[in-house]
């Protein structure tokens, strides 16, 4: 309630451009509000401040954060964020998801495959040479003179170091700016500490973006150089166990993936109405299969359990998101600010001259994405065949075809940039489940045939006249893709040698890469120019407006937000801002998921109660921040960054600071996890925690 009231309150006062609040944006590190956080916190970051905490974040490229905690390359991140790498080290002898794991010595540090870990090392705004190549351009023309200088620009800044170094072209304010990232790219990540399931998902989804919590959702990698050595690295983040008070100064070092506050309504509408919608019940759907596929052995739901909790997640998180967009108050605030946007616009015949109607252009781009959406998504972003084997199979198709072309004329997934960790996921060693891969395959494959209709062309030349059940048989069967070298050997063959190839799996991707192409080059021609033309130009009119207050919509590119340590108010009741372990000992019960872990029930005497263990700010995060390090003004770790509160769901579109909170596990529990349940007395030491 109190949410809905606050937004109304703002809508009836959006006919001026409004500052942000206090601890709303997430900033690109070359344009903070220095001036708002020194009068609001007196603290404004200091060039070499900066500097050495962007050099101490990190980006985990699946699509977390992290951040360095130790000169010796040890990265501290969240336990979700290495559930992958922990399943795929994982075996039904060994069953590291459920049972944990804590390397003592370097040497006994396991290699996660396939991960990568970017440390941007400095940033450059390059808008006027894209502009200047855009200039005048307009569908396939526009769309092939983007690729092309962003694939040029990328190519310059990587140099002959694409081994190790990353470049990347970040759009900003929707087009309005571009800049490139340059980060060290890291390959050799192990993973030294990973708690029990129990401990990192303690609560499960009944808790999940709730608050009070009492999750240790935090694990250590490290980062290994080109010599096989841990990587010596002169900048971290200090722990500081004893965290930061009540009303003090925190900032997250992140990368927040994607927010969408500054679409348009029309924009807003498409969400609401087709896209949230259609990925919710597809998602409720594939969760009753995981649920369905988890009871039949103890060990299926070993297999299911990271998936299905990802899975769970997602619902949860679009289930807010979908409310929000639901939410009368909100959809007015956005309509009654739009509409102010542009009386400023359409009051004055320069403007107009100068940045013409981008809302109607990006209105009428809606009608087309609408009518391509459930075939994109199904098709070319493979919600329509969901299995590792194909996965690896339309990488090869795709991949081989697109890697013979000119850089520039890529689609930018298979640009030089990208090729290193395109090839270090399609060669890691992942295990692979023929029942579950059989079972999510045929499913997908079913929801492809429902979707797209019986008649559906596509349908048609992918399914022939087999069922889902039998394709998905033949493939999980006959497929020889679960053998790396096999998967080198095409890879380095080529295309010509992936077309000669009988594999099913194959096959099947050559089925679908024929049309789900066609999708593709309708939206990177026919929708995504034209869309970012107008959102360039919508970008360009908002500065115009509202000036450098502005921040960019996230990108999973670094951002600093800052905020404070603070509780909220709920329905007349005061939600303090830390829990403790002695909260953990009482909301536990014998069943899941609320069971402690056999090592806290062992270690429960040693552990003080009063120990701060999650604790909430109001930074402004959204999916992407996990891992992000919550740092104080001396530059001193003081929480980890995991999850968000309930009502911060709706943060994709909207920031309100009276009761949007991050959740971080509070450097205090990390502290006596490490001494006290896990023994990991090299660790303690490493991290300066005694």
């Amino acid at each position: 309630m109190r949410l809905l009231t606050r937004a109304l309150l703002l809508a009836s006062s959006t006919l001026v451009a409004l500052p942000p609040l206090a601890a709303e944006g997430m900033w690109t590190l070359d344009n903070l509000p220095r001036e708002s956080m020194e009068k609001t916190y007196g603290f404004k970051p200091a060039p070499a401040w900066l500097e050495k905490s962007m050099r101490s974040a990190v980006r985990l490229a699946g699509g977390c954060s992290g951040s360095f905690v130790s000169a010796q390359g040890l990265v501290l991140t969240n336990h979700h964020c290495v559930a992958s790498c922990v399943e795929d080290l994982s075996s039904q002898a060994q069953d590291l998801v459920n049972n944990g794991f804590l390397a003592k010595t370097h040497s006994e540090e396991k290699q996660c495959p396939g991960m990568e870990l970017n440390r941007l090392e400095k940033t450059e705004d390059v808008t006027a040479r894209m502009q200047k190549a855009l200039a005048g351009l307009a569908g396939k023309a526009f769309s092939d003179a983007k690729k092309a200088e962003q694939s040029l620009i990328e190519k310059e800044c990587a140099g002959d170091a694409g081994d190790q170094r990353r470049c990347d072209i970040v759009e900003l304010y929707g087009g309005g700016q571009y800049h490139v990232y340059q980060y060290a790219r890291y390959q050799d990540v192990r993973l030294v500490f990973a708690p029990e399931y129990a401990a990192g998902f303690f609560g499960g989804d009944p808790d999940n973006f709730n608050f009070p919590r009492y999750n240790l959702d935090m694990s250590l990698l490290r980062v290994y150089d080109k010599a096989g050595q841990p990587l010596v690295n002169a900048d971290w983040f200090p722990i500081n166990p004893k965290g930061a008070q009540e009303n003090e100064l925190v900032m997250t070092l992140g990368h927040p993936g994607t927010t969408q506050r500054l679409l348009t309504m029309m924009e807003l509408e498409t969400q609401r109405d087709l896209v949230l919608p259609f990925r919710l019940l597809l998602a409720a759907e594939y969760r009753g299969l995981l649920l369905q596929y988890s009871t039949q052995s103890d060990e299926h739901a070993r297999i299911a359990k990271t998936e299905l909790t990802n899975v769970e997640n997602g619902i949860k998180a679009r289930t807010g998101m979908f409310q929000s967009l639901l939410s009368p108050a909100v959809m007015h605030q956005k309509r009654e600010q739009e509409n102010a946007f542009r009386s400023w616009v359409n009051n004055d015949p320069a403007r107009v001259k100068t940045y013409g109607d981008p809302w109607q252009t990006l209105n009428d781009t809606q009608t087309a994405w609408r009518n391509l959406y459930v075939d994109y998504v199904m098709v070319e972003i493979g919600f329509g065949a969901m299995s590792q084997h194909v996965t690896w199979a339309r990488t090869l198709v795709r991949g081989t075809e697109e890697k013979a072309k000119p850089d520039g004329q890529r689609l930018r997934e298979f640009s030089d940039a990208n090729l290193p960790a395109v090839q270090a996921a399609l060669f890691a060693e992942s295990p692979l489940y023929t029942d579950f891969e059989r079972t999510k395959l045929a499913w997908s494959l079913s929801k492809l045939r429902e979707k797209l209709g019986v008649d559906n062309p596509a349908v048609k030349r992918i399914l022939g006249k087999k069922s889902p059940e039998a394709i998905a048989d033949a493939i999980v069967s006959q497929s020889k893709l679960g053998d790396i070298s096999v998967r080198k050997q095409l890879w380095e063959g080529g295309n010509a040698a992936v077309k000669r190839s009988d594999d099913p799996a194959i096959e099947l991707a050559l089925l679908i890469d024929g049309y789900a192409r066609q999708l593709r080059t309708e939206y990177d021609q026919n929708i995504e120019p034209i869309q970012k033309a107008a959102a360039n130009q919508l970008a360009k009119a908002r500065f115009a407006y509202q000036g450098t207050q502005v921040y960019p919509d996230a990108t999973f590119s670094l951002r600093l937000s800052h905020g404070v340590i603070r509780g909220w108010e709920e329905n007349g009741k005061t939600i303090k801002p830390f829990t403790d372990i002695g909260g953990l000992f009482e909301r536990a019960t014998d069943f899941d998921p609320f069971k402690l872990a056999d090592t806290w029930v062992a270690a429960e005497k040693k552990l003080q109660k009063k120990t701060r263990f999650n604790q909430v700010s109001t930074n402004d995060i959204v999916g992407g921040n996990s891992g992000s390090p919550l740092i104080n003004a001396k530059g001193e770790l003081v929480g980890l960054i995991f999850d968000g509160n309930i009502q911060s769901l709706g943060g994709a579109y909207f920031f309100d600071e009276s009761v949007n909170r991050a959740v971080s596990v509070h450097p205090a529990a990390i502290a006596a996890a490490l001494q006290h349940v896990y023994k990991a007395d090299n660790l303690v030491k490493e991290l300066k925690l005694k």
